[in-house]
């Protein structure tokens, strides 16, 4: 579970260090930009306040996965998140889940386990 609950006044979890994070704390971020980007009508204002300049590579890649999976690539048009576009693949695989692989997807291309 991320060290962050929303109501905090902490740093949002995309923006977080992430150097001791592990298979758990990277999953559940995923699914809180999952959230973040499959609510986007309600949560556009938020959308338009990400700073991808502020994230770690893994978040960058993660946004970028749950972006493309969603086929919302009218998401890149905004100016903060254009950046996104040139996104790389990672170049340490990002485990999230242990038990699944699927390399056939965006997630597989961009070198996360999920």
């Amino acid at each position: 579970m991320l060290p962050y609950t929303p109501n905090d006044e902490k740093t949002e979890p995309y923006y977080m260090d992430q150097s001791d994070w592990g298979i758990n704390e990277f999953y559940a971020l995923h699914r809180y930009m999952h959230k973040l980007i499959s609510k986007r009508d309600k949560k556009i204002e938020e959308i338009k306040r990400l700073d991808p300049d502020k994230m770690s590579e893994n978040t960058k890649v993660l946004l970028y996965c749950i972006i493309e999976y969603y086929g919302l690539e009218s998401l890149f048009e905004l100016s903060n998140l254009a950046s996104l576009k040139d996104c790389k693949p990672l170049k340490t695989p990002l485990i999230l889940d242990l038990c699944n692989a699927n390399y056939d997807t965006v997630y597989g291309k961009m070198n996360v386990i999920l």
